[in-house]
């Protein structure tokens, strides 16, 4: 009678070991739900042009547009308490939002106390498109910043921010954050290349553009730091 009872026990361990493997088998080659996208929104301060436009090369490349609004000096705070911020990406209603936001606040030491109804306010705008918060990088001549990224990189998720901090740019001066042109497409670029592995956003492809080509999408709006959005 008790080997009966442990050969039943074996059995139905064989069985649930059985469909577990065919459980996860099952998962691991489901087709990825998320669709790639035609039309992307690009929102930011002023590091966000030249990203925009190398972004729109891709897009040329690889059959999607881009969509871009650059507000010179914005802060996430600005974008999250700006009424229009909802108004403008339904106007829009792109399939993705790309955000480069964070170099003004860089230093910023108490993130989740001064920036957390900002960023939700930002999330809430967007609805449930999903983002591609490309996170801001390294000031030069200081040793600053990593707190921000770390905490953005947890309040959105690996798969919506890319760590930007880590990179090495050329920069326009020694004390200048922002980079080259030449170091703005090497930053792209960086981004386009990590999405297919990490990415909530889906590009139709990654062909590369031709050498360093960059190309504005026919909707570009620029705000001067002292506009409203």
């Amino acid at each position: 009678m008790r080997r009966i009872k442990i050969f039943t026990i074996l059995y139905y361990v064989v069985v649930c070991a059985v469909i577990i493997q065919a459980a996860v088998f099952l998962v691991s080659s489901a087709p990825d739900s998320r669709k790639p996208v035609k039309k992307v929104l690009f929102i930011g301060d002023s590091m966000t042009g030249w990203l925009s436009e190398r972004l729109n090369a891709y897009g040329e490349q690889n059959g999607f547009e881009v969509s871009t609004v650059v507000w010179d000096g914005s802060t996430i705070s600005k974008w999250g308490n700006s009424p229009k911020l909802a108004s403008m990406v339904e106007e829009d209603d792109p399939d993705a939002v790309f955000i480069s936001l964070g170099m003004n606040e860089l230093f910023e030491a108490q993130p989740d106390r001064k920036l957390k109804s900002a960023v939700e306010g930002i999330l809430s705008a967007v609805g449930t498109r999903p983002i591609l918060w490309v996170g801001p990088p390294s000031w030069p001549g200081y040793d600053k910043g990593k707190v921000l990224n770390d905490w953005l990189e947890n309040e959105l998720g690996k798969g919506s921010f890319f760590r930007s901090y880590d990179l090495s740019l050329p920069r326009q001066s020694a004390k200048n954050p922002h980079p080259t042109r030449a170091g703005m497409v090497q930053w792209m670029d960086s981004v386009v290349n990590w999405m297919p592995e990490h990415a909530e956003v889906v590009l139709p492809g990654i062909n590369k553009p031709e050498g360093d080509k960059m190309s504005r999408g026919k909707d570009f709006i620029y705000k001067r730091m002292k506009e409203n959005l």
